[in-house]
This record gives structure tokens, sequence and C-alpha cells, in this order.
């Protein structure tokens, strides 16, 4: 009778990473939300883990800027204040704009196909309105650049910065149309960078974080607006519609 050898078990310092990985996707994909209290029991049944794990994990998390962990309270989800973010959108775009005009002058035939092909998805998500979608490949193509651009220090610090906006990023694509300026900016980036133009592409590649900060700016102001106001903006939204129809 043939037996199956016994599981080999993870090392701590694995599981460790893996939880901590586990829960940065729920936070970044908004299932935990900024200000919620990491519930330690439910997260090491729902994960299939002990405690142990999800309080290293928090601990992790903390050194990323992710979580808050308090004495005698436990974890949060950390509130990423607006003057902070202002100030990171800020340095992200020196950043990006660095990598792209690195990418532009060192680019390959294969990046390039790359880089045509992700616009292209981006496209598709915005013609069937799928944000999740969306919002994966534009932080991949992001990220892609930076790969491009062969300087893995600026790399490291822009995935650090970045890993914080995305507590508040993914709201820079709810009101209609930002998926489609910013894929358009994506476009007008990518075409400077097949074209070997480094100079212009760190412009545009710096203004595209910079109108990125402008739409979270707009979305945020938006939703403030329709709390307060629930009627007047469904109204100012069916005006809006017949503008666009004329």
């Amino acid at each position: 009778m043939l037996t199956q050898p016994p599981r080999r078990r993870r090392a701590p310092e694995a599981l460790g990473i893996d939880v901590a990985r586990r829960i940065e996707q729920l936070i970044t994909q908004g299932v935990l939300t900024p200000g919620e209290r990491l519930n330690e029991v439910a997260l090491a049944r729902n994960l299939g883990v002990s405690r142990g794990p999800v309080r290293e994990a928090a601990r992790a998390l903390e050194k990323t800027g992710l979580v808050t962990v308090i004495m005698n309270r436990g974890a949060f989800v950390r509130s990423l204040g607006l003057d902070e973010a202002m100030e990171i959108y800020e340095i992200n775009a020196v950043l990006f704009g660095l990598a792209s005009s690195r990418a532009a002058q060192s680019l390959t035939a294969a990046q390039a196909f790359e880089l045509r092909d992700m616009v292209e998805a981006m496209d598709q998500a915005i013609l069937t309105d799928h944000r999740e979608r969306f919002f994966e490949i534009n932080s991949g193509f992001h990220a892609f650049i930076f790969a491009c651009g062969r300087n893995a220090e600026a790399a490291s610090l822009y995935a650090g910065y970045t890993r914080k906006l995305m507590l508040l990023r993914r709201r820079s694509f709810e009101r209609p149309g930002h998926m489609a300026e910013a894929n358009c900016e994506h476009r007008a980036l990518m075409e400077a960078m097949l074209a070997g133009d480094g100079a212009r592409a760190r412009l545009l590649a710096e203004a595209h974080a910079r109108l990125g900060r402008a739409r979270f700016l707009d979305s945020i102001g938006h939703a403030a607006e329709t709390r307060a106001h629930p009627a007047s903006a469904g109204k100012s939204k069916t005006i809006a519609k017949g503008e666009d129809a004329a």
C-alpha cells in the first residue's frame, strides 16, 4: 500500500512572511480598511494558521508603514493623512520621472512589446469598466518601467512609498473618465520611451504622477460632496450626462 510522505512544515520565518503578504493583499485590496483593527482570531482562522504568525505579520507590516501596533490595544490598518499622501505623490513624481528617463535610453524590443501589451490591456479594462483589473495592470505598468530603468534604489524607494499610497490610491479611479485619462497619459509616456526621448519621458512621467494626485483629490472631493448633498450630487450627475450628450 502506497502512503504519502509526511508534509513538510514551513519554517516559522517563511510562514510569517507568507501571512504578512496575504494580509498586505487584504489591505491593498480594501478588504481591511484604514483604521480597522486586525482581528487575530478571525485572520488566523481565515488564513489557516495560528495567532502567532498573524502577530508576527503585524509587526512586519508595521515596518512597511501599512499597520500601526498600539501596546495593549492591538494592530490597526494605518490611516494615511492627506498631507502625507500629497508629499508621497510629489516624491514619487520625481522617482517615476527618473525611472522613465533611464528606461527610455535602454528599452529593448521585448520591453517595448510588454509596455504596449499593458497599455492595450488597460484599454480593454476601461471598455468593460473593470476597475480592479485596471488597477492591477496600472500597478504593473509602473513597476515594469522601474525594472526597465535599472535603478534598484529608486525602485525600492518607489515601492515603499507606493505601498503606503495603496491605502488611498484606488480612489483615483473612482470617477468616470479617470481611468481613460490615466491610460492616455500612459500611452504618451510609452511613445516617448519608444522614441528614446529620455527628457520628454521624464517630463511626461512626472506630469502623470501629479495628475494622478489631482485625480485622487477630485475623487475624495466628489465623495465628500455626495455625502453632504446626495440629492444635488445626483442632479449634477444628470446635468453632466446631458452636457456630454450635447
